[in-house]
């Protein structure tokens, strides 16, 4: 048995196929029971199940992605030189 390695690309590949497939059933359940759009309840559910799994979906995995291709965040390297002994002043205000 194999593993595979489990990383951000597919848990938003997995999140979009399951956002998608939710906003299918809420338009299926339309198709089949057009009744239900006369109700109040059903067309806040199924906007805010559309409006929220769609477009919000959209936009946080577009600007979350990595445009590398990979799951490695660039990163820095920083040195701080300051001493324990001589740390740095702050000026405390006072109401």
């Amino acid at each position: 048995m194999s593993t595979r390695n489990f990383t951000m690309a597919h848990a938003r590949v997995i999140a979009g196929g399951g956002s998608f497939a939710l906003t299918m059933m809420v338009f299926v359940m339309m198709w089949l029971k057009p009744e239900l759009a006369d109700n109040d309840l059903f067309k806040s559910l199924s906007q805010a199940v559309v409006i929220q799994g769609l477009i919000g979906l959209v936009m946080a995995f577009l600007f979350t992605g990595n445009s590398r291709g990979n799951d490695s965040a660039p990163t820095q390297s920083v040195t701080i030189d300051q001493p324990a002994s001589k740390p740095v002043p702050v000026e405390e205000t006072k109401p």
